[in-house]
């Protein structure tokens, strides 16, 4: 089954990788070079900013919602 590119929604690929790169950048900074903590680190600072851009009120926009099937 080929991937259908022209629907694929490309501002929400790069705002997530976005998210992703911010949440590593940090999650390495404050890890003190253990790979344990910053994998941790950068999964909860995903959660985090993840959920705030989603769930705030901030009107900045919102990700829809993954479409299954």
């Amino acid at each position: 089954m080929p991937i259908d590119w022209a629907s694929v929604n490309w501002l929400n690929v790069g705002l997530l990788s976005a998210f992703t790169f911010l949440a590593a950048l940090i999650g390495n900074i404050l890890s003190f070079r253990s790979r344990w903590g910053a994998a941790i680190l950068t999964a909860l600072l995903f959660a985090a900013i993840y959920i705030f851009w989603t769930y705030y009120p901030h009107g900045m926009g919102q990700i829809p919602p993954v479409k299954s099937g």
